[in-house]
């Protein structure tokens, strides 16, 4: 029996973290990877900058109407390969605190019996698919990197997987509260995911990257909002903590709610899945949120993304073996 518990989340003040150090690449099967410079679409407005397009594409109206986008996932044919396993030593890299603390303090609001606070590196991600011409919503978390620019998400939040094409007017908006966006928003500026996910939208590469444009002020999410750490290799067994934006019933997508357990491995033996899992009953819209080891409060170490809803409410993850990291050095240090 798998202990969680889902509830509102409340907010209190970041703590802490170490600077950030990559551990050193290794080798991995299938860390082939696309990149593509983030597009707006043609209702975008013109005469703007490119993040900007993106940005002032996004009306109230526009976000409120957002779809979930784990259809997404079943419009793509989505499958499962060969699967993934430890491919190495586990290992990580350190999140880091944002370079200020100041800020709203959030609602007060949750089970009586148990607080989690939620995190201001969590956020909603907002995009439009140029292959149906619909607006969609997931969820994302920053990641720390030596270019403080980095945000995690699910790869079928950035392309359609196979035959799909590439979102466009991607934004990110940490600690949304029901519209209320108290940091801001940032606008992509490039796009990452493996091409098992764009090519074959195979679910054990659903993973990705995005690499943001200082916002307005020039300002860099991390430094604003701080920025979690990565691991990977590690047992299939941790305990984590999800931060998400669920948006279809029970959940309305306007604030952050919490699922905390002990992930394990799904399937029987000797036919389990190389994915982790936990039974949280997240809906669609959690898409791409983060599930964090040692969440203390405020950041954690990124150890899977949301990728599917299966029956009797089990959410699973792409399992994060080295190809992962491989990925994240190669995406560090992008401006």
């Amino acid at each position: 029996m798998v202990a969680t518990s889902v509830g509102l989340v409340t907010a209190l003040a970041l703590s802490g973290a170490a600077p950030a150090q990559a551990a050193p690449a290794a080798t991995a099967k299938d860390v082939s990877v696309s990149t593509v410079a983030a597009s707006t679409s043609a209702a975008a407005p013109s005469g703007l900058r490119v993040a900007d397009q993106a940005s002032s594409y996004w009306t109230p109206e526009r976000l409120r109407t957002a779809r979930s986008a784990d259809v997404l996932v079943e419009k793509a044919g989505a499958t499962s390969g060969a699967g993934l396993r430890p491919t190495g030593a586990a290992r990580s890299v350190p999140p880091a605190a944002p370079k200020a603390t100041a800020g709203p303090k959030g609602r007060a609001a949750g089970p009586i019996s148990t607080l989690v606070n939620a995190s201001t590196s969590v956020g909603k991600v907002f995009f439009y698919n140029p292959a149906d011409g619909k607006n969609y919503v997931c969820s994302a978390g920053t990641v720390n990197s030596g270019s403080k620019l980095l945000v995690m998400s699910a790869g079928h939040c950035v392309h359609g997987g196979r035959g799909g094409q590439w979102m466009q007017n991607w934004i990110f908006i940490p600690y949304y509260n029901y519209g209320a966006e108290p940091y801001g928003r940032w606008s992509a500026k490039y796009l990452t995911t493996f091409n098992a996910w764009i090519n074959d939208s195979n679910l054990d590469r659903d993973v990705a990257y995005i690499t943001m444009w200082p916002n307005g002020s020039g300002q860099r999410p991390v430094d604003v909002v701080g920025g979690n750490g990565l691991s990977v290799n590690y047992s299939y067994e941790q305990a984590v903590t999800i931060l998400a934006y669920p948006a279809a019933p029970p959940y309305d997508g306007g604030w952050q709610q919490y699922c905390q357990g002990t992930t394990y491995r799904p399937g029987i033996w000797p036919f389990q899945e190389n994915k982790i899992a936990l039974n949280c009953g997240f809906t669609g819209g959690s898409s791409g949120s983060v599930w964090l080891r040692l969440y203390n409060g405020s950041l954690g170490y990124v150890n899977g993304i949301m990728s599917t809803l299966g029956s009797g409410g089990v959410n699973k993850s792409s399992y994060f073996d080295t190809a992962v990291m491989d990925v994240f050095n190669s995406v560090a240090n992008r401006t």
